[in-house]
């Protein structure tokens, strides 16, 4: 039998140690330095804005420009509508944040926001896609190709 002091800091170290591999292995959205994922961010962060203050549709026209989805008129007019009802079906708007910024090769970049109203936080995904370049890549040549949102908050711990 182990005495007590090691026995309790082993079982300590058996809970801390899972969660320090978890928090490492996390990358904080905040704080990364990637200059394209700096730049989508900022443009969803106008985006959910202007769902906060209401303007949902110029918000919809602004961050599809040249997207393809702005073109799917019934698909974005269901959409928007879905959009205007979270306030009614989740409470008011109190803030949102980055939960997970991540890229798959160079040209593709997912992004996930937790869009928290007075009810129900709902989770927001976004899709980012850009035709591979044949000179060098600028931030502006990025589009969305997906844009989604639901309350399946269970999801988000795997």
């Amino acid at each position: 039998m182990y005495p007590p002091r090691l026995l309790t800091t082993g079982f300590l170290l058996a809970l801390f140690l899972p969660t320090a591999a978890r928090t490492a292995a996390a990358q904080d959205p905040a704080e990364t330095t990637d200059p394209v994922l700096v730049a989508l961010d900022g443009r969803i962060k106008s985006f959910l804005e202007g769902v906060s203050l209401g303007q949902t549709q110029n918000a919809y026209q602004e961050l599809l420009a040249d997207s393809q989805l702005a073109k799917q008129d019934q698909a974005l007019k269901d959409l928007v509508t879905q959009t205007i009802e979270l306030h009614a079906k989740y409470g008011e708007y109190r803030g949102f944040e980055q939960i997970a910024a991540r890229r798959v090769g160079q040209d593709l970049v997912l992004l996930k926001y937790l869009y928290k109203c007075e009810h129900f936080p709902v989770v927001w995904y976004l899709t980012f896609y850009r035709t591979p370049p044949k000179s060098p890549p600028e931030n502006g040549d990025w589009r969305v190709i997906i844009v989604r949102f639901d309350t399946e908050l269970e999801l988000l711990a795997f």
